[in-house]
């Protein structure tokens, strides 16, 4: 502290020759400037005056003796005459900033200094009623010139400044620290010294037991705060007003891929770099609150930036990570199926409105009227399926209308099923089979049914003549195995994955021949979700296809 008192009335005394002397300087060459400026203009004013009387602006300056230096510049910009220079030697001036300003509004005024800094010349230029440039320079010192010329005498005073200082403040120092460097801070009130530090150690005091109170509170506080956040599924950064990271939780550092060692401190950048993300911490760090959407690692994350405020500033942002990923797929499959029923319902209807327009307005011939009716019914019939299996599927989403569970016997159900696709079997020379032994679930016996009506549909559709359709039950690995194999058109593997989506067709064109709403393996794979159990599919071009429902 002894140091500290010291070097602060050096510093201030020696501070304030400096200030003063700078500001004394500045103020003198300000007026200084001022004066050669007013000067210039009173010169050029007189100049011109004498020029606009005289016939020949040359012939003027032949008995003229100007104080400071005077050129005469033609519109072009070549020197006509230059009191201190042969102007036959010049360049042209059209480029000088005070020839342009004094050319397109009468005057102009420029200031530029020389290499060294020591030195700056002032230049006025003014239009003559000819339309000539008279611009007149003067060369002066700069205000480090100034300066520099009366540097020694600064110099001086410092030295007598600083000598004095010096002795002041050593002695004054000891006499003002002594008593203080000789406190006891552990307890203040026992101290003998100053009574104008009485009040100061009292409050020290007090002090001490309200910090150590507060470093308890804080410590517990802190120990909530963390155990709170670590706990959290959602990710939780707080920032500071640079965008670094005061504390970011277990959830955050796996959402943004943030090692364990990850020192607190860092920029958010070091983490992520989503223009969207880095958008709205930007908008937070202003005061408002934003969110952005952020994919990462084929997830998708909700990003909530709220501003912290403190007194009506903004101090900090907090940023908040929610995985969407569910209800992200779930809005983008509901799109989807939205556009897939639209345009599933379009078709039929089209038709249906197409065949009866024709027959409304007498264009169709009376022999062709049964046929477009059939077509008519047959595209109704197609509609009314396609509505049956929008229903069953929404049911199916809300597990709606199921009834209650019961145990089916699969076996009779299998064959009963059979019995009725035999006759399209027969008539298109496809054999159909079903084989195992008895086998019995708990489900919903008319969801089932559904369930394997639509494989058994899809086998006998896609099966060319010649072909077979076994139905097999049996036992996998310890689970009840019922599966319906064709020899078939087979699926292509990049159809595969896609097959039990909503209204995905492999081959269209060979759909609308065969029929169907493009909703049958869709139905599969939910009423199989709805009896938790598994479906696999299997399948070579040309060689059959073969889909398996494992029940657990």
């Amino acid at each position: 502290m002894t140091r500290r008192i010291f070097r602060s009335i050096v510093l201030t005394a020696v501070l304030a020759l400096l200030l003063t002397s700078a500001l004394l300087v500045g103020t003198l060459y300000n007026v200084y400037e001022d004066r050669i400026s007013a000067e210039l203009r009173t010169e050029a004013a007189y100049i011109v005056r004498g020029l606009d009387m005289t016939q020949d602006d040359l012939s003027y300056f032949t008995s003229f003796k100007p104080q400071n230096r005077v050129t005469l510049i033609a519109p072009d910009g070549s020197v006509l005459y230059d009191s201190d220079t042969d102007e036959t030697r010049m360049s042209s001036h059209a480029q000088r900033p005070e020839v342009l300003a004094a050319i397109e509004s009468g005057t102009g005024e420029a200031t530029r200094y020389s290499d060294t800094l020591s030195e700056v010349t002032i230049y006025y230029a003014r239009r003559t009623a000819d339309g000539n440039v008279l611009r007149i320079a003067s060369t002066r010192s700069s205000v480090l010139g100034v300066f520099l010329s009366v540097a020694p005498q600064i110099i001086v005073m410092l030295l007598a400044v600083a000598a004095l200082s010096l002795l002041i403040a050593q002695h004054s120092s000891r006499q003002i620290v002594q008593p203080i460097n000789e406190l006891n801070l552990d307890e203040p009130l026992e101290n003998d010294v100053y009574d104008e530090l009485a009040p100061l150690l009292t409050r020290m005091d007090k002090q001490h037991h309200q910090i150590r109170q507060q470093m308890q509170d804080l410590a517990r506080a802190h120990a909530d705060l963390n155990a709170i956040m670590e706990s959290m599924r959602e990710g939780l950064i707080l920032l500071d007003r640079e965008s670094r990271i005061v504390s970011i939780n277990h959830s955050a550092q796996t959402i943004f891929g943030v090692k364990d060692s990850f020192a607190p401190g860092a920029d958010l950048l070091t983490i992520c770099r989503d223009a969207d993300l880095l958008e709205i911490v930007k908008a937070a760090q202003s005061g408002e609150a934003g969110d952005a959407i952020l994919p990462r690692d084929s997830r998708m994350y909700r990003i909530f930036a709220s501003p912290v405020l403190r007194e009506e500033k903004v101090r900090g942002v907090v940023l908040l990570a929610l995985d969407i990923s569910a209800r992200y797929a779930a809005e983008a499959s509901r799109r989807e199926f939205t556009a897939n029923v639209s345009h599933e319902l379009k078709t039929p209807l089209t038709s249906i409105s197409g065949y009866a327009e024709i027959i409304e307005s007498g264009i169709a011939r009376q022999e062709d009227v049964p046929a477009f009716a059939g077509k008519i019914h047959a595209e109704a019939k197609r509609l009314v399926a396609l509505v049956n299996d929008i229903l069953e599927l929404s049911q199916l989403d809300e597990k709606q209308g199921l009834g209650a569970k019961e145990p089916v016997a699969l076996l009779p159900m299998l064959n009963e099923l059979a019995d009725r696709f035999l006759p399209v079997a027969q008539e298109k020379g496809v054999e159909l089979s079903v084989e195992g032994s008895e086998a019995t679930v708990d489900g919903y016996p008319m969801l089932l049914r559904e369930l394997f009506h639509n494989l058994m549909d899809n086998a006998v559709k896609y099966t060319p003549a010649g072909g077979s359709v076994t139905v097999r039950l049996s036992q996998q690995d310890g689970r009840l195995c019922c599966s319906v194999q064709d020899t078939g058109i087979g699926i292509p593997k990049e159809h595969q994955a896609h097959v039990f989506e909503r209204f995905y067709r492999v081959d269209k064109s060979h759909s609308k021949q065969t029929g169907g709403t493009g909703l049958g393996l869709a139905i599969v794979k939910h009423a199989a979700q709805v009896h938790q159990a598994q479906v696999e599919l299997e399948s070579q071009p040309g060689e059959g296809t073969t889909v398996s429902v494992l029940f657990h």
